[in-house]
């Protein structure tokens, strides 16, 4: 059976802007992220979906709203980000202190008691495989989740088997992601949302 992915990261959200480590925090969308989902809407090619999930923070599920407001989404918890624990509202201020930290962080070492690659790989993978086989079971052919950039990147390295750096090296905007194609729940391969 063939079984189609969609991934979408969240809208721009304030935390994005201040380069914070939002995590599991409840950030909202900023007024430009919001107008960037409504242009998106429009000129992303997002493939048409059986079924429809949200992480359930908020930047997730405003960002479905925006760009599915036809559906009504399954909120789950298993989709959240990272869960940065002490971090949460930490701001990274210049590229090099951000870069610095997550090569760091892509090795398994934390700074203080975040989640590591590991373990978000782990839970993003067991996360995803968990909503292909429910749908698969369901008779249905695709799903699209709106998510965050850490867990998307870190389930698509645990999938695909790819190297630790190619966390650090896909490039996911905000409201774009990865269209991931399944055969018998296996993955067989990903590419980005086109847009127009």
């Amino acid at each position: 059976m063939d079984f189609t992915l969609t991934l979408v990261r969240h809208g721009e959200s304030e935390a994005n802007v201040r380069h914070m480590l939002s995590g599991w925090m409840d950030v909202e969308l900023t007024a430009r992220g919001i107008e960037e989902l409504k242009r998106l809407r429009t000129e992303a090619l997002y493939p048409q979906s059986d079924a429809y999930f949200s992480s359930s923070l908020k930047r997730c599920v405003d960002t479905c709203h925006i760009l599915f407001p036809y559906v009504k989404p399954v909120i789950s918890d298993i989709y959240k980000e990272i869960n940065f624990h002490s971090l949460e509202g930490w701001i990274l201020s210049t590229k090099d202190e951000i870069d610095s930290y997550f090569e760091s962080w892509i090795e398994d070492e934390p700074y203080l008691d975040e989640e590591t690659l590991s373990d978000v790989k782990e839970r993003g993978m067991n996360a995803i495989m968990e909503t292909v086989h429910d749908c698969e079971g369901r008779g249905m052919h695709s799903a699209t989740i709106v998510m965050h950039s850490g867990i998307m990147r870190a389930s698509i390295v645990a999938l695909f088997r790819l190297e630790r750096k190619a966390f650090l090296e896909m490039s996911v905007p905000n409201g774009l992601g990865y269209i991931l194609s399944f055969k018998d729940s296996s993955p067989v391969s990903f590419c980005p949302i086109p847009v127009k």
